[in-house]
């Protein structure tokens, strides 16, 4: 199969499977637990999965010690901007906050063109904030705004800059490490960080139903396995921009596929949003289709 292609479906899957994440996570795990608990024992999931298949990259792949100061910064910025992320929604209502942190995308296109020099598929730039207008048109709501409110849009903006610049330094490690390698240090990384800093609150877990194991296990695969390792194949075959222009679906097929679970159809501007966004990654692909061979 043409790069370019693969590079598609690999950005295609990612979003896909990070959709599906937050999912599993709301129907199989408590509001109450903590979340730095969370966060270490999916990332513990997806080490254990990926160990097995990085193992002879590890024991002959000469990892110099650059690599592995970006890659354990990279994933504390996603470490941490997760617990921004969910702390947004919480304070902002998901629309806003997730409207918000998906400028991570305009971000981490800037950045690539600034720090790496990238200009495949720089057409795609052009059709960012459309398909972030999509995003507005479908999550949208009559909510109004308090002034505490204005404040916390600075605690959502937090995971837009995190996940830019985690996503430029994953682009930049693509050009010389193996994307295996990258995705079970990362997962190292954020299992060794964040459960040691919440050890004492590890027992939490233990009240979780089969059903919620199940979807904690589904839930570290979909963010760290099937989202992030994908992805790292997606910036290394087409860029940072169709990668992530791509990924600006992302938050759609969250809102249908929770729609579906709960048996709530789709309004208007759901399916106008979904259109816009859809439309213009389609015509960011066609345009930049000579940038990405």
């Amino acid at each position: 199969m043409d790069e370019a292609l693969m590079g598609i479906l690999a950005a295609t899957v990612a979003t896909v499977s990070w959709s599906l994440a937050p999912v599993a996570i709301k129907l199989g795990i408590k509001s109450d637990i903590d979340l730095i608990v969370l966060a270490g024992v999916r990332g513990l999931v997806a080490f254990i999965l990926l160990a097995p298949i990085s193992i002879p990259n590890i024991l002959t792949y000469n990892l110099n010690h650059y690599d592995i100061i970006l890659i354990l910064i990279s994933s504390i910025l996603i470490g941490v901007s997760d617990l921004f992320y969910i702390e947004a929604i919480k304070r902002l209502g998901s629309w806003r906050a997730i409207l918000i942190a998906y400028q991570y995308i305009l971000i981490a296109q800037i950045l690539a063109y600034l720090l790496l020099n990238e200009v495949r598929g720089i057409y795609a730039i052009f059709f960012t904030p459309i398909a972030l207008l999509g995003i507005y048109i479908a999550l949208s709501s009559s909510e109004s705004l308090t002034n505490k409110d204005k404040i916390n849009f600075l605690i959502a903006y937090a995971p837009a800059i995190f996940w830019g610049v985690a996503t430029v330094i994953s682009k930049y490690l693509t050009s010389t490490v193996d994307a295996v390698l990258i995705a079970t240090l990362r997962a190292f990384f954020i299992a060794l960080i964040f459960t040691s800093l919440s050890i004492r609150r590890i027992r939490c877990f233990s009240s979780l139903s089969r059903f919620g194991l199940l979807s904690l296990l589904a839930s570290g695969f979909f963010t760290h396995v099937g989202g992030f390792l994908t992805f790292l194949y997606a910036l290394k075959f087409v860029g940072t921009f169709i990668s992530t222009l791509i990924n600006s679906m992302g938050p759609l097929i969250t809102q249908f596929i929770a729609g579906k679970l709960s048996r709530e159809g789709l309004g208007l501007r759901h399916v106008v949003g979904a259109l816009v966004t859809t439309s213009s990654i389609a015509l960011a692909l066609m345009l930049s289709m000579f940038n990405i061979v």
